[in-house]
């Protein structure tokens, strides 16, 4: 049984043949906080997957404590573990529209969540379930559910069930992380339960030192690290931010890019590209070098850079040093997608030593 809270929310521009569930119910011991609450480039990660629905399913709904914007509705009793909030998601969508159709299913905690994985998943083509299968563990709070295996998920938890592990039928189709990297790019199932992921996946500020270096496939949180380098001793914070524009060298119609990088060498690079900074402007307090990964849309950025310090004259020279020598010396690659064609980036230009 369900209690639900608020109205119908139906969302526009598409026929009423998905739902979705968005859980925001889970304790999160580890992360020691709300993930849902939690912000990744200056919005709450439930509200990320939420927004991340809109247009691609026909209606949605919250499990949890109401933190999405979307209707919401709570397992009975509470924190009864994924299986039973799935089901009270499903029931409340059945409820509120008299039909049973199937339901792209995500927990809140996926900062690289987009837009193009949630309308894969949808348009997917048959009755199925679609599970992406990451790591050689199956990922089900990230996937399409079929109505037989909802409604499979319903009778489990009637039976006494509370693992998800028994839930999906014959003929799920699960999907490797090669296939999935192809279809819609790479690393948007992975979540976060540690500050640790965090730091990985969504780009926290570093818990100690003046050098803020990452690689990360959520949005980049460029007012955060503009707070996060201004100090008290410093009057020039300079920030620069690269966006994805809609054309290059000989390619009008640019609609998307995709990067790439060699993530160890790529941080090392950026590291040091910090380092050389502070050698010429000793005066700099605090850089933040951070480039996104996975694919981009128009206007997203891509890269950001930040410096602060006493003066302004060092704060410009340091930070148009940094973004020059990130681009010249740090091996990230990017992927582009125009209008009539795709293929790797032109310009670019052999990465050389800093």
């Amino acid at each position: 049984m369900a209690r639900a809270r608020g109205e119908p929310r139906t969302l526009v521009g598409v026929a009423p043949t998905v739902y979705g569930i968005v859980l925001t119910g889970g304790s999160s011991r580890r992360m020691g906080f709300d993930k849902a609450t939690l912000e990744v480039g200056g919005e709450a990660l439930g509200r990320r997957v939420a927004r991340a629905l809109a247009g691609a399913v026909a209606l949605a709904v919250e499990v949890g404590p109401g933190v999405t914007g979307l209707p919401s509705v709570t397992e009975d009793p509470a924190g009864s573990g994924p299986l039973a909030a799935v089901v009270a998601g499903w029931e409340e969508l059945v409820r509120r529209t008299g039909e049973k159709q199937p339901a792209v299913v995500f927990a809140c905690d996926l900062p690289a969540l987009t837009p193009g994985l949630v309308t894969w998943l949808v348009r997917r083509p048959g009755a199925h379930s679609v599970v992406p299968f990451v790591d050689e563990i199956a990922q089900p709070l990230c996937a399409r559910w079929s109505v037989a295996d909802l409604e499979r998920a319903r009778a489990q938890l009637a039976a006494g069930e509370r693992s998800l592990r028994q839930v999906f039928g014959p003929g799920t189709e699960l999907v490797s992380d090669d296939a999935l990297e192809r279809e819609v790019g790479r690393g948007l199932t992975q979540d976060v339960d540690t500050p640790e992921d965090l730091a990985r996946l969504a780009l926290a500020p570093p818990p100690a030192g003046d050098d803020w270096i990452g690689l990360g496939r959520a949005p980049l949180p460029v007012e955060s690290a503009a707070a996060w380098a201004t100090l008290p001793r410093c009057g020039a914070v300079v920030t620069f931010a690269g966006t994805v524009r809609d054309h290059s060298e000989g390619r009008d119609g640019v609609e998307e890019l995709a990067y790439e990088a060699y993530e160890g060498p790529a941080l090392a690079r950026m590291a040091a590209v910090a380092a050389g900074a502070r050698a010429q402007w000793p005066s700099i307090a605090r850089v933040a070098v951070l480039h996104r990964l996975g694919q981009l849309a128009l206007r997203e950025i891509a890269v950001v850079v930040v410096v602060s310090s006493p003066h302004r004259h060092d704060a410009f020279a340091a930070g148009g040093y940094v973004i020059d020598t990130v681009k010249e010396t740090v091996p990230i690659w990017k992927y582009e997608r125009w209008r009539d064609g795709e293929d790797w980036g032109t310009g670019a230009q052999p990465v050389r030593s800093v």
